[in-house]
């Protein structure tokens, strides 16, 4: 059940187990984000680690047939992946604005009014 080659696992009994998370490395919004992934598996419960930037997430399995130590490492695994999305979504956050405002200025939004017709009409024949 506990694998020794990972070493920030604490195995505490056969249904918990704790992982040691640095938040200098990994932000708290990715840590949450895997948390949430993995709620459906497990109860999980941060606690902070006093003096250092270190979380420890607490996981209590939900069915007697869950194998910790794989959820540890999966765990891990989606750490690496949460930050990576974070780091491409704050890279490609302007080009992203941008590509959004140019597509809502096409739009009509504001004036509609003075837009071709309501939705009960149908000047272009479009249902016919």
């Amino acid at each position: 059940m506990y694998s020794p080659q990972l070493p920030w696992v604490e195995k505490v009994t056969e249904q918990n187990l704790s992982v040691c998370v640095d938040t200098d490395l990994y932000s708290t919004e990715a840590l949450f984000r895997v948390c949430y992934l993995f709620t459906d598996r497990c109860y999980l419960f941060l606690s902070p680690n006093s003096g250092s930037q270190v979380i420890k997430v607490h996981f209590t399995c939900k069915n007697d047939d869950t194998n910790l130590s794989e959820i540890a490492g999966e765990f891990s695994n989606e750490l690496i992946n949460q930050k990576v999305r974070l780091d491409v979504a704050a890279e490609t956050k302007e080009i992203r604005e941008l590509i959004v405002a140019q597509a809502f200025s096409e739009a009509d939004l504001l004036d509609r009014h003075n837009s071709e017709g309501s939705y009960l009409d149908d000047p272009k024949d479009i249902c016919r």
